[in-house]
Parts: structure tokens; sequence; C-alpha cells
């Protein structure tokens, strides 16, 4: 038994390795032009070996999307319930869900996503499942805040929505690299954005 339980991990980590692999050709090179060899080459396997695991260059990038939300959200359960200030608590879950800075990995699978989503099925359920998990966190956040008399909003759906698209769009334009606009400057304009839609008063964002 512990022979095949070695196998299975050893297993498991190959996979790891080949997907960690593959977000990264597809941010460099887009999934359109990322062939095999990309990937492999930056696993340090054979061609063979990518395509064992992964037959489809669109699974890959399913998994590895999935994967890089499942990180997402492992750090924010691990950190969120630790701030008690509903503001503060808002702000670390844009801090850790907001783009990094131009060329950010994560998000570039996000483009990639999305562009597929539009024309195929199975992208598009993917799609849509792990943003429902985002506007889940989101929608808890807002109405933890609520509950304790610090934001104020008549419809949570329709708040989270909206943040939630603010925080997209601010993050494409820092991830394409847009002139005269940094990661500062982005997570500013995200938080004045929040303040508006939960109608904060300036004394409670400090």
């Amino acid at each position: 038994m512990s022979g095949v339980t070695g196998r299975l991990a050893k297993g498991q980590a190959r996979q790891q390795i080949v997907v960690e692999a593959a977000a990264k050709a597809i941010a460099d090179l887009g999934l359109a032009n990322v062939r095999v060899s990309d990937i492999a080459e930056r696993a340090g396997m054979t061609p063979g070996h990518v395509t064992y695991y992964f037959p489809s260059k669109t699974e890959l990038l399913m998994l590895a999307i999935r994967r890089s939300e499942e990180s997402l959200v492992d750090q924010v359960d691990a950190e969120l319930d630790g701030i008690e200030e509903p503001w503060a608590r808002l702000e670390r879950l844009i801090e850790l869900s907001a783009s990094n800075g131009r060329g950010d990995t994560g998000w570039i699978l996000w483009f990639q996503v999305w562009s597929d989503a539009a024309t195929d099925d199975t992208v598009a359920d993917v799609h849509n499942e792990l943003d429902d998990r985002w506007l889940q966190i989101l929608s808890g956040v807002l109405a933890y805040g609520r509950d304790r008399g610090v934001f104020s909003f008549d419809d949570l759906e329709d708040v989270s929505q909206l943040i939630s698209a603010s925080i997209d769009g601010l993050s494409v334009q820092l991830t394409v690299g847009a002139p005269g606009f940094d990661r500062e400057r982005m997570l500013q304009l995200c938080m004045r954005v929040c303040a508006a839609f939960l109608n904060v008063r300036s004394g409670a964002q400090a």
C-alpha cells in the first residue's frame, strides 16, 4: 500500500509542476501560442510526460485557474477571520484578490478564461462556478460589515456585483500596464468605489 501511496503522491506532485509550468507559459505566450514543448521546457519534463497528465491545453487552463483560485481562497480563509473591523477586512480581501501589477500571472490566466468562455461552454461553466464562489466570499464580507452597522446598502447581490466589476476593471488596467497607474493607485480607487457603494463615512476608513 505504501508503494501505491508513494506513486500517487509522486504523480500528484508532477501534475502540480505541469500546472504551474502551464500557467507560466500561458501568461508568457497566450493559450493559442503555447506548445506542449513550451510547457515541458518550463516543467523540466518531456512533452510526452505533459500530454500524459493533460491531453488538452484547455484542460490545463481550467486546472491552472482552479489551482490559482483555490490558493486565493485558502489565503482568504486563513487571514480574514482574524480581522474583526469590517472596513479592514474588506480592504485585505481586495489586496489579496486584485492584480499585483503588470503581467500578473493569475490575472493573465483570467484574461484567457474570459476570452475562451465567450465561445466554449465548458470554459464558461468553470468561469461561472469560480466567479460565483468569489462573489459569495465578497458578499460574506459585505454582509459582515452591514450586520455591524459599518456598511449600508439596499441589495447585497447588486452591490457585490458592482464592487466586483470595479475591482476587475481596475485590475485589468494595472495588469496591462496602463500609463501612470500603479498598484497603490489601483487599491486607492478600489476603496473609494467601496466607500461610495457602501455609504462608509470617512472616519470609518481609518
